[in-house]
């Protein structure tokens, strides 16, 4: 059976978008999703993440200027922006060993390209083996609720999901939701604000901005 060249979509996807504008914003991200996860884990620091579709890294490498110790993983081979301290397995995460375990698990646009509910549970119940006894599962991604007119405009998307579909997801895996923002990042790098590091830390830092720009849910659980 055939497979979509994710090479060739991504390329053809993000055309004409600077990396390093791109990866500036995600530094702005990464260092908003650091010290959201502080709260939730009562203070405690994150020691250790993983992502489990890292693309590029612009998130782990948004976060590799301290001393954590980050891991990612993708379906497809590293990337050459991925930063170097950063460790890196290819394959389907449901099926690799990580023999270790982790204080955040960063899960960004990726649960919409899983194939069916069952395999977002598998995918789920996988990272919950995975995490620290503090530990967080982040996931972020496209609320269809907001974004419902061009949701399918990207090939791999698979699922339907909203925030609400989300926390259904994570209750029957054996997770508590501790936070459930319907609305937290526009939809894509192409949406309305142009991409800036700027701007990005302007916005994260304005909550009301959320309610008008935001397409994307941010959800923070962790295992019961």
């Amino acid at each position: 059976m055939a497979s979509l060249n994710l090479d060739a979509i991504y390329s053809y996807r993000f055309d004409g978008i600077s990396h390093v504008v791109k990866q500036k914003v995600w530094d702005q991200i990464a260092e908003f999703i650091l010290n959201d996860a502080v709260r939730f884990r009562d203070g405690e620091k994150v020691a250790s993440i993983l992502d489990p579709a890292c693309g590029d890294g612009e998130f782990l490498n948004g976060c590799a200027n301290g001393d954590l110790d980050l891991m990612g993983c993708d379906l497809r081979s590293r990337s050459t922006t991925l930063h170097p301290s950063i460790n890196f397995h290819q394959g389907y995460f449901q099926t690799l060993d990580f023999n270790k375990k982790y204080d955040l698990i960063w899960i960004s646009n990726l649960l919409e390209h899983l194939p069916s509910p069952e395999t977002l549970q598998e995918f789920l119940s996988h990272a919950g083996n995975l995490l620290s006894p503090n530990g967080l599962i982040v996931i972020m991604g496209p609320n269809i609720k907001y974004c419902y007119t061009d949701y399918w405009d990207f090939a791999d998307h698979l699922l339907p999901l909203s925030h609400l579909t989300v926390c259904e997801h994570l209750l029957s895996a054996g997770f508590e939701t501790l936070a459930c923002t319907a609305k937290f990042l526009p939809y894509s790098f192409r949406s309305r604000l142009p991409p800036s590091s700027t701007l990005a830390r302007l916005y994260l830092n304005f909550p009301l901005a959320w309610n008008l720009l935001g397409k994307q849910f941010l959800i923070r659980a962790r295992k019961t």
